[in-house]
């Protein structure tokens, strides 16, 4: 598996960019930490007890810590994505990863992987780790991946930049940070985390066309009509990290969709509030009425439910600039305490078009 997400980008290209449609019980799950520390911004951070509870429950429960491309692999080659299948990873390569997590998950032999913005690490800037930090962790048992050269916004296109430019600037984003773990690493992973989760279909056919597997930061387990350029991550971070929250995502299972769209969107500076439809799988055994979608800083929203397992729901009021997910969940027909779960994610800049910080 190491060998094809390193040098085996031609073979990547022949998978289409929506996964195919039909229905397993799956939901592999993927973790998304930035900082392990008490000193640290809370959006972006869980204290080393936090962490240590994590680690804990996970150790307790019946789940296997599996390394990265594992999942992939089973995602692209069509393997099944156990659900009792865990997977730890950091974003931005900060100092405490090396210091307070890498210790904690080597003493469980557990793998992990982290992203790297390449231009931080090259320039020091930041509480970012050094290349030579890159390498113990990499002799240690840890991947490293791309998180682009300068950590971009990749959906925001700049003033007067036609849509080829803005591509084309995204690609040497990618390739340029891929050139740079090439040529400092060992064996980095031709994987992929978009930055602040951000990106649409464009990014992801993009990346497709790159050669690069992609995850986003939008929540849910991963299974088998999961889109292997927007692979959902569960983001943990002060807020979003209790252990009883985590025991929840941790017994969550993939929604089987038939023929799913990219889980994000870019809207318009003046768009109204999004429609999301999607169709669920008959083999799901989801009943209608079962289904319930929340929109970030809005009331509970209508669910219609169509022929054919066709879902339709709207937020009842146009979205806040930045980034709004719509999350839905239902329990399972057939396992007492587990839930089907789907994230989509919608991203809006001002209503004068400009862009929101952060």
């Amino acid at each position: 598996m190491r060998h094809l997400l390193t040098h085996g980008a031609g073979l990547l290209l022949a998978f289409c960019l929506l996964a195919p449609s039909g229905a397993r019980a799956e939901g592999a799950k993927v973790l998304l930490y930035h900082h392990v520390s008490s000193e640290t911004p809370s959006s972006t951070s869980v204290t080393p007890a936090t962490f240590d509870a994590h680690l804990e429950l996970i150790a307790e429960g019946d789940y296997e810590v599996v390394p990265l491309a594992r999942i992939v692999d089973a995602l692209i080659n069509g393997g099944t994505l156990d659900p009792r299948w865990v997977a730890f990873t950091f974003d931005d390569a900060y100092e405490s990863v090396a210091t307070t997590a890498a210790p904690r998950l080597a003493e469980r032999g557990w793998p992990f992987t982290v992203f790297v913005s390449t231009d931080a690490v090259d320039t020091g800037t930041g509480p970012v780790l050094d290349w030579d930090a890159l390498r113990a962790l990499e002799a240690g048992g840890a991947t490293i991946a791309n998180h682009t050269l300068t950590h971009e916004h990749m959906v925001r296109r700049r003033s007067g930049e036609s849509e080829d430019a803005w591509l084309g600037r995204l690609a040497r984003e990618v390739m340029g940070a891929q050139e740079r773990l090439e040529a400092e690493l060992e064996d980095p992973l031709r994987v992929f985390a978009y930055p602040y989760g951000e990106f649409n279909a464009a990014i992801a056919h993009l990346m497709q066309s790159l050669g690069f597997i992609a995850f986003g930061q939008q929540s849910g387990p991963v299974g088998g009509t999961s889109s292997p350029y927007a692979i959902p991550r569960f983001p943990l971070a002060r807020g979003f990290d209790s252990v009883d929250s985590l025991a929840e995502k941790l017994r969550t299972e993939h929604l089987p969709l038939i023929n799913p769209d990219i889980p994000a969107t870019l809207l318009s500076a003046d768009a109204g509030a999004p429609v999301l439809e999607f169709t669920v799988a008959e083999s799901s055994g989801l009943r209608p009425g079962t289904l319930t979608c929340f929109i970030g800083g809005q009331p509970k929203t209508e669910v219609s439910w169509q022929e054919g397992g066709r879902i339709r729901v709207q937020a009842e009021r146009p979205l806040w600039a930045g980034r709004t997910k719509y999350t839905c969940t239902a329990p399972h027909p057939d396992k007492p305490r587990v839930y089907y779960w789907h994230t989509h994610l919608y991203i809006r800049p001002h209503s004068d078009g400009s862009w929101y910080s952060g």
